[in-house]
C-alpha cells in the first residue's frame, strides 16, 4: 500500500475517533472556552465582530443543538458541514470511487465568504440576527 493511501486511510479512521473523543471530553473543552475573556471589540464598540458567538456556537454544537449553533454564529456549523462533505469524499476515494459533490471552484468559496461578511455587518443592525446573549 502506498503512502498516500495509508494517509487517507489513517484520516478516514482518525477523524471519527477524534470526534468521539471531543464529544466524550466536551465538558473540559467547554470549560476552557468559558475561561475566555469577553469580546474586546464588542466591549469597546457595542458591535458584534465576526467571531462573536463562536464559543456559544461550538458549545451548542457539542450539545447537539445545530439550530442554536447556527443562531449564535453560522460559520461553526458551516465549517462542520464542509468538513463532513470533504470527509465523505475522502471515504469514497479510499474505497476506489471518485465522488465529488463539494464545490471545487474558487468563485463559490469567494461568494460564500462575501455573503458571510455581509451577514456579519447586517447582524449588527437587526437584533434577531445577533448572537444570543450569554
Amino acid at each position: 500500500m502506498d503512502t498516500i493511501k495509508k494517509l487517507k486511510l489513517t484520516a478516514l479512521i482518525g477523524v471519527p475517533v477524534l470526534l468521539v473523543l471531543v464529544y466524550i471530553f466536551r465538558e473540559p473543552i467547554l470549560f476552557i472556552g468559558s475561561c475566555m475573556p469577553p469580546c474586546g471589540f464588542y466591549e469597546m464598540t457595542g458591535y458584534h465582530c465576526p467571531g462573536c458567538g463562536n464559543t456559544r456556537a461550538v458549545r451548542a454544537l457539542l450539545h447537539l443543538h445545530p439550530i442554536l449553533s447556527l443562531r449564535n454564529n453560522p460559520v461553526i456549523l458551516l465549517l462542520a458541514l464542509t468538513g463532513l462533505g470533504f470527509y465523505i469524499e475522502l471515504a469514497f476515494n479510499v474505497f476506489g470511487k471518485k465522488v465529488s459533490f463539494m464545490p471545487k471552484k474558487w468563485i463559490f468559496w469567494v461568494v460564500l465568504l462575501v455573503l458571510l461578511m455581509i451577514f456579519y455587518v447586517v447582524r449588527n443592525f437587526f437584533p434577531i440576527l445577533a448572537p444570543i446573549p450569554q
